[in-house]
């Protein structure tokens, strides 16, 4: 087989390269001509504001999809941005230097190049859907924290606007998910909007349903005008005892799935045990019987 020469090597990567760019920039254009549609996305945000240059942001989903992983700079955004465009053409190019290095076809070289661009394409991809799924962990976790928080609050006086803003304040530093969602929310309700429509919104974006359904308990307090913190404290008790049921259940669960590699490995073992030596026996016994 005859290598391939140099000059069509270099000649195939840049293509690859310019064919993963253009797609990647494509996409991106097509998010951003339906991020005016997306009423989510367009929220503001005045613990981390936005240039005023629309080039510097992340457009439509995709933004949403940064900002629900924690990227929320826009410094960030675009530095992640660049690194999932690059990946896939860095993954093309090392897997045509890893094909060229020996004598190889061109139909090797393409197809280390498409599986390295596949692999450069679903490394960042998969990084950023672990972040969003860790995030929202975090926020599920951290939330009877601040429903805790939010109930003090308002048993020390404090209105509901009021106390919402502490305990987004204090709730484990600026840093935290449920933190930065909490000051979303308490932007919108401070452009108007109402507090059941905003933490639906932010179930919707967040994927946390405590949102909807602290929503639905405001609302009901505010309509049959029950006691505020006294309704928090009895939904942050039952999202506590839902968490516990939750990690018994979990435990019970891997209990049992502990029997398959039991089952799978120290049966065979112990059989082997019981009955080879017997067997080893038998068969010798038979050998010495045999004339």
């Amino acid at each position: 087989m005859n290598q391939v020469p140099a000059p069509i090597l270099w000649l195939a990567i840049g293509a690859v390269a310019v064919a993963v760019f253009l797609l990647w920039l494509r996409s991106v254009r097509q998010e951003g001509n339906r991020a005016p549609a997306d009423g989510a996305a367009a929220a503001p945000d005045t613990a981390h504001p936005e240039p005023t240059n629309a080039r510097a942001r992340a457009p439509g989903r995709y933004r949403r999809a940064l900002v629900d992983a924690g990227i929320i700079e826009p410094s960030a955004q675009a530095g992640f941005a660049a690194i999932q465009a690059a990946a896939p053409v860095g993954g093309a190019i090392g897997g045509m230097w890893l094909a060229a290095g020996s004598e190889a076809t061109g139909m090797a070289l393409a197809t280390m190049a498409g599986l390295g661009g596949w692999v450069g394409w679903w490394l960042p991809r998969s990084w950023l859907q672990s972040r969003q799924t860790q995030r929202r962990i975090e926020m599920v976790t951290e939330f009877p924290i601040a429903l805790d928080l939010l109930q003090i609050a308002l048993e020390g006086g404090m209105g509901l606007h009021a106390a919402w803003a502490a305990a987004a304040t204090n709730l484990s530093g600026s840093r935290s998910g449920l933190s930065q969602e909490m000051r979303r929310i308490e932007v919108e309700v401070g452009f108007g909007a109402a507090w059941s429509d905003a933490l639906a919104d932010a179930s919707a974006r967040s994927g946390v349903p405590e949102f909807g359904a602290l929503g639905s308990l405001l609302e009901q307090t505010e309509r049959f005008g029950t006691e505020m913190a006294q309704m928090i404290r009895v939904m942050s008790d039952s999202l506590r005892h839902d968490e516990i049921q939750s990690i018994e259940e979990r435990a019970h669960r891997a209990s049992a799935l502990l029997l398959v590699p039991l089952a799978g490995l120290l049966l065979p073992g112990s059989l082997i045990l019981m009955f080879a030596p017997t067997f080893m026996l038998l068969v010798e016994g038979m050998s010495r019987a045999t004339p």
